[in-house]
């Protein structure tokens, strides 16, 4: 995530001295600034559970495609008699 010392800093400052804050009427300005940085750590959880998918996807077509031509060539071979349906089913 991508998210820099200040806004860091912002995030846990705004939750400890809320009585401050309170205090000194800012209240306002902290709250926009509480929810920029946290429209922004949204925003790069949303990138990476994208990314995540689009890899988990692509690891399971490569998967499925794989166990698909070899269960392929396995039932060609049950049929050209060079391997029991046995062999097949260990497969």
């Amino acid at each position: 995530m991508n998210i820099d010392k200040r806004q860091e800093f912002y995030q846990n400052e705004s939750i400890l001295n809320y009585e401050t804050v309170k205090q000194f009427n800012n209240e306002a300005l902290e709250t926009s600034r509480y929810e920029t940085i946290l429209d922004k750590l949204y925003s790069s959880a949303m990138t990476v559970q994208n990314s995540l998918t689009k890899l988990n996807i692509g690891q399971q077509v490569l998967f499925n495609s794989g166990l698909t031509i070899n269960l392929l060539m396995a039932a060609f071979d049950v049929y050209t008699g060079k391997m029991t349906p046995g062999d097949f089913v260990m497969i």
